[in-house]
């Protein structure tokens, strides 16, 4: 898919002081990371098989990207923000999600050859249970840069831009890009309105992507 409206790019600075997290911090490990999900176990049963992850992390700010729930490409669950380290551990501060929760979540992180685990606790229910994600890192960018934008005061939408490949969160959904010798092409969406609006729902969310007023946040 390709997708002819190409989101700006944006000189103007952002005001963090106004949307981001003052105890954000990197981790060495992770800053320009490309990294996709191999698995994911919850009290050592694979779960979420159909499930394609993609995180964007530049030093601070993250994208985390997850479609494919119920076999449906169009089925996702997506949230952005900034990261907090503190060895062994990474709280991911979700300031933006489009399930509505923007709290944080931490787990503690074994960093391997191929990437990572990802271990820590999930609630599921009444239920509090271990779970682990294996993280494989597929690609490093030379830089990142991180980018919000606003809507009447609050935080509306997040881009993080790496050499092969852009990612975009906002509450209303997500979309993926990736360069194809130098041509940008659409290669996930998902909306959290897709079945009542369908594909204008799409064309909607990326309208809004490629005219949204960006705002620089970070560049690592």
């Amino acid at each position: 898919m390709r997708n002819s409206g190409l989101p700006r790019e944006s000189q103007v600075t952002a005001n963090l002081s106004a949307f981001g997290v003052a105890s954000a911090s990197a981790c060495p490990q992770l800053t320009n990371a490309r990294l996709v999900r191999e698995h994911m176990q919850i009290h050592d049963t694979m779960v979420e098989d159909s499930v394609e992850v993609l995180w964007l992390q530049g030093k601070t700010w993250f994208v985390d990207i997850r479609t494919g729930f119920d076999q449906n490409p169009r089925h996702g669950w997506a949230f952005a923000g900034q990261i907090e380290w503190a060895e062994p551990k990474v709280t991911f501060h979700h300031l933006l999600d489009t399930g509505g929760d923007t709290g944080s979540d931490c787990g503690s992180f074994v960093f391997t050859d191929f990437g990572c685990f990802e271990v820590g606790d999930v609630t599921r229910g009444d239920l509090v249970l271990p779970f682990e994600e294996k993280w494989l890192r597929v690609a490093e960018s030379p830089s990142t840069r991180a980018f919000i934008a606003e809507t009447d005061g609050q935080l509306a939408a997040v881009k993080i831009q790496q050499t092969k490949c852009t990612a975009f969160v906002s509450k209303l959904g997500a979309a993926i890009y990736v360069d194809k010798e130098g041509v940008l092409e659409l290669e996930r969406v998902f909306t959290t309105h897709e079945e009542d609006a369908g594909e204008c729902g799409t064309n909607s969310l990326l309208d809004d992507f490629a005219s949204a007023r960006w705002q620089l946040a970070e560049t690592t």
